[in-house]
């Protein structure tokens, strides 16, 4: 892996590392915030059927679209942390700061650390003060 894949690789990480949590966190308000719609004890009309059924799919099509939106983002973060343990030594940290194109992530800085043998994908991210 060159100097340029290494940098790319580590912003994936730190990116899809960022979305599972700002996924995982949208899921868990929207299953706090929105009940599934109750089931009426009888539908009066079929539109009233077909109301109820677009509501109910809507609920659902929400959920499985945060779904689907974090299992990209573990995938995107399983690719960089084992491609990253290959080549970052084992035990010995990474101070990053961030320096990719996504604005919510501007200047943030990270502790990277890989702590498993090389391929293994082991690595472990936290956000880091300022480093001297």
């Amino acid at each position: 892996m060159d100097k340029d894949q290494v940098r790319k690789t580590v912003e994936q990480l730190v990116e899809s590392h960022y979305d599972q949590r700002q996924i995982q966190s949208r899921l868990r308000h929207f299953q706090d915030a929105s009940e599934p719609p109750l089931a009426p004890s009888k539908f009066e009309s079929l539109e009233a059927f077909l109301d109820f059924y677009g509501r109910e799919q809507g609920h659902e099509d929400s959920i499985e679209s945060l779904k689907t939106e974090h299992t990209r983002a573990t995938e995107q973060y399983d690719q960089a942390r084992l491609a990253l343990s290959w080549v970052l030594p084992m035990n010995v940290p990474l101070y990053y700061t961030y320096e990719g194109d996504r604005e919510e992530l501007k200047d943030q800085q990270y502790e990277i650390m890989n702590v498993s043998s090389a391929g293994q994908g082991q690595i472990v991210i936290a956000p880091s003060p300022a480093q001297p």
